[in-house]
């Protein structure tokens, strides 16, 4: 069985074929709009001065603001720094609490990491007295042979 599946976009200011999907930001919310070409340029246009006389923004660190989230590589990074934080002092290197941690301390934690570690020493096992006995089973099987098979010749 063969599917076709047709996707058409719709301008969603007039309700005509839509040739493009259009994003914008105003007041910090993200819109995206389905126009035709003619909407398109119509909404280019009408932005146009505004967007020359403003200053784009940047999509990376610098966008933080108060009641934001870190990204989880942002939290994975911390997480990595309390943990060469606190290997780097039990090993006995020096390292501040909330100053930059050196490259060459950030190195010799990857590397420890990188040495196996000697396996734990296994616990001696106990032997277990097993009390031994021998139980003879006699089965008696009688089996029936099976019956010949003649065949006929007509």
């Amino acid at each position: 069985m063969a599917k076709q599946i047709i996707e058409t976009l719709i301008d969603d200011l007039d309700g005509s074929v839509a040739t493009e999907t259009v994003t914008f930001s105003l007041e910090g919310a993200d819109y995206t709009i389905d126009l035709n070409e003619t909407n398109a340029a119509t909404l280019r246009d009408a932005l146009a001065a505004y967007v020359g006389a403003g200053t784009k923004v940047g999509r990376g660190f610098g966008n933080w603001r108060p009641g934001m989230t870190l990204t989880r590589s942002r939290q994975a990074a911390k997480t990595d720094n309390k943990a060469i934080r606190g290997w780097a002092t039990v090993n006995g290197h020096e390292v501040s609490d909330r100053e930059r941690i050196s490259h060459t301390v950030v190195e010799t934690h990857e590397a420890a990491k990188k040495v196996p570690a000697a396996p734990p020493a296994k616990p001696a096992r106990k032997a277990k007295a097993i009390a031994s006995t021998t139980v003879k089973v006699e089965k008696q099987v009688t089996r029936k042979k099976p019956a010949a098979v003649q065949f006929k010749a007509n």
